[in-house]
């Protein structure tokens, strides 16, 4: 086995990583950020950094070697001088990631998993890149490039050379500590809070800069922006914001004036800005005529059948800026649990809200929080799952890019009503601009007393670490993500003991999921009974990812209850070439594909097919339904984690019978997976199979 052999070090590049991995404290739990460490030194992991990583945290070097090839973002072979990666995703492959990938091929002369000769290039091929409204996509050198084409490939594939350094994973600067509020109650505090970090008022170009407009430019248009206002002298604020979730209009940009008037430009170029800025400095921003506009919101068919909630402000603040999420009532909601509701009333609160948990299982909130808060044992932990790992799935990463501070008032009231002094928010490894910009938000937050041992002055002691996932689907699974953060292979728990009687180091534990915990605040400020009034079949909305063969590809958000018609046609847009829909993928890898004639069903957490984690694909006319499929039992298969027999052996056995079309064999091993898998990953597997089989009709089976 590598790594068993006691290999040496290069001597300076040694000495250099001991002295980096010293900063983590001696003890399992810090396996997978050292291993990150060692990675983002290094390019990938050798054996004789392995041999130090055990040596330093005092674990085994054969369970070092065993987490370390368990993660897919952990390499132990080292790369090409540049790597690329080309998503091979549902969305992707309706948008032409199979061409793309033909192209890249022909390119570099080497197939998916190997390196040119000369050690400049690696190619490979992805599940996911979770910027599926800039399909087809692909990572070069750590950077998302979106709508791509065969013919823009010579614009992308960088010249042979040195890597660019890229480090997405590391906080931004720490933010400006100035004199601290102090003395009074909450909510004194939370004023002082306010007007220390007030702005004056200033015209604001708000850049959709989230991770798909990043993808097609918006740095680069950033950047002009900045260029030109200062060469023209033009007193204006370029914002770095979220994506409002209209991803097909990327890049966009609004103008927005102290008076309240606001223009928003699409597919925005940075060769535009000049002109951009010469219309402020005229102020014929208003009657621009260079740039194409977006109509106004309530005519606006994208935004017109949306009810936004967690959505509200996400494109409309500096996510960096915890002053501009103050000015539009953050931290409240807060304010208003301790001083007013206490742990109990905050629970009370949510669970007339009727909340359930929107990571796809749809437990309800309240009692999983009421259940923690009983338990015996301190002390008692909060886990955020931002993992989302599942293809096609991207809004969570909306909103951490767009407003991290909702999530974090959100998991202080979970964990002020769960009674947690702990919490830990575990980032999905390829989401760099979500884990950057949350990294800014908790630093802030710390700066100011929002976090730590007295949150605004009450007494309530709350302490959070930021940690980052290495790949793996299973981490959507709660236990196997507190296995990973404990330093082991993530492999779902048998339960009982449920994670809210034994969870993270043997202590009361909620997880909640980022969806969730960001309509938190809103819940707790306005009242559960007006959330319990919103939605049909369940409370309140739902954020969907919506991408394939749709005219608007992005993030939505709707009441419980509205058709799938109404998502993909109604908003979405329908087929990009006005053609029917031949089906609608609800779910990614875990979900069903869905026939024209159920689109008329409400999405509900019980209805006819469930909701997923809110993944929606569409999918045009003329498209191969079965090799979507397999893609979608391949990356299972590829995902699960080997610890149950139905799942590790049966979904290669299923890859092999669609193969050969036997179909008759496979009615039954779809129960024997579904049924004998110990996780949600083997449960849902067959799913897009067994809907193909059932749902659609025999000559499309055929």
């Amino acid at each position: 086995m590598p790594g068993l052999d006691r290999p040496q070090a290069p001597g300076e590049r040694g000495e250099r990583l001991a002295s980096q991995l010293a900063e983590f404290a001696r003890e399992r739990t810090q396996l997978l950020p050292a291993l990150w460490r060692v990675q983002e030194a290094l390019g990938y992991l050798p054996d004789w950094a392995l041999e130090q990583v055990a040596a330093h945290l005092r674990v085994p070097r054969s369970e070092v070697y065993s987490v370390a090839t368990h993660y897919p973002e952990l390499r132990l072979r080292q790369p090409g001088r540049h790597l690329i990666r080309i998503c091979t995703g549902v969305p992707c492959r309706t948008g032409g990631a199979d061409a793309l990938l033909a192209a890249v091929r022909d390119r570099l002369g080497i197939a998916p998993g190997e390196t040119t000769p000369d050690g400049e290039y690696t190619l490979e091929t992805v599940g996911c890149c979770f910027a599926c409204s800039m399909a087809p996509l692909a990572d070069i050198d750590h950077e998302f490039r979106g709508r791509l084409s065969p013919d823009r490939l010579e614009r992308v594939i960088p010249s042979p050379g040195p890597t660019p350094e890229h480090d997405g994973h590391r906080a931004t600067e720490s933010p400006p500590v100035g004199a601290l509020p102090s003395g009074g109650s909450p909510a004194v505090v939370l004023g002082q809070l306010r007007q220390a970090l007030a702005q004056p008022a200033t015209t604001r170009l708000l850049v959709g800069a989230g991770m798909c407009g990043l993808a097609v430019g918006a740095g680069e248009v950033v950047a002009a922006l900045r260029e030109a206002l200062a060469r023209r002298s033009v007193a204006a604020r370029v914002v770095e914001a979220g994506c409002d979730g209209a991803c097909f209009r990327a890049v966009q940009v609004a103008v927005e004036q102290p008076d309240g008037t606001r223009h928003v430009f699409t597919r925005v170029r940075p060769e535009q800005a000049e002109m951009l800025a010469q219309a402020l400095a005229a102020g014929t921003v208003d009657t621009l005529a260079g740039l194409e506009r977006a109509p106004d919101e309530p005519a606006d068919p994208f935004f017109a059948g949306q009810r936004r909630i967690v959505l509200e402000q996400v494109g409309r603040i500096d996510p960096s800026d915890l002053g501009e999420y103050l000015a539009q009532g953050g931290y409240t909601a807060l304010v208003k649990a301790l001083e007013a509701l206490g742990p109990e009333g905050t629970i009370e609160t949510v669970k007339r809200s009727g909340l359930l948990g929107r990571g796809g299982a749809y437990f309800p909130a309240a009692v999983k929080w009421e259940a923690a808060r009983k338990a015996p044992g301190e002390p008692k932990y909060l886990v955020v799952n931002a993992e989302e790992g599942e293809p096609g799935v991207f809004k969570d990463r909306h909103l951490l890019e767009g407003n991290p501070h909702q999530l974090l008032e959100g998991l202080l009231l979970a964990a002020f009503a769960i009674g947690a002094s702990r919490g830990v928010l575990f980032v999905n490894g390829e989401a760099r601009l979500a884990y950057q910009r949350l990294a800014r938000a908790v630093a802030e937050a710390r700066a100011h007393g929002l976090i730590g041992p007295s949150v605004l002055g009450s007494g309530f002691a709350f302490e959070l670490e930021l940690r980052r996932g290495a790949g793996g689907f299973i981490l959507g699974e709660e236990t196997a993500l507190l296995e990973c953060i404990e330093g082991q292979r993530a492999m779902p728990r048998v339960r009982p003991p449920f994670p809210v009687e034994r969870g993270l180091y043997g202590r009361p534990t909620v997880i909640n999921n980022v969806e969730t915990l960001s309509a938190v605040p809103a819940i707790v400020r306005r009242g559960g009974e007006w959330y319990a009034g919103i939605g049909q079949g369940a409370s309140g909305t739902k954020v969907f990812s919506l991408a394939g063969d749709v005219a608007r590809p992005g993030v939505a958000e709707v009441e419980i209850g509205a058709t799938v018609r109404h998502l993909v046609e109604g908003i979405g847009g329908g087929a990009p070439d006005g053609q029917p829909l031949q089906a609608v993928l609800i779910g990614g890898p875990s979900g069903r594909f869905l026939p024209p004639a159920w689109l008329d069903d409400p999405l509900a957490p019980r209805g006819r097919f469930g909701l997923g984690s809110g993944g929606v694909t569409a999918i045009g006319a003329g498209r191969d339904l079965a090799s979507l499929m397999r893609t979608l039992v391949a990356f299972n298969a590829a995902e699960s984690c080997g610890k149950c027999t139905p799942c590790r052996e049966g979904l290669p056995r299923l890859l092999d019978l669609l193969d050969r079309g036997q179909l008759d064999s496979v009615a039954a091993l779809l129960e024997i997976i579904q049924y004998g898998s110990l996780c949600g990953l083997g449960q849902a597997a067959p799913l897009s199979v067994e809907s193909l089989l059932t749902a659609f009709s025999e000559e499309r089976r055929a």
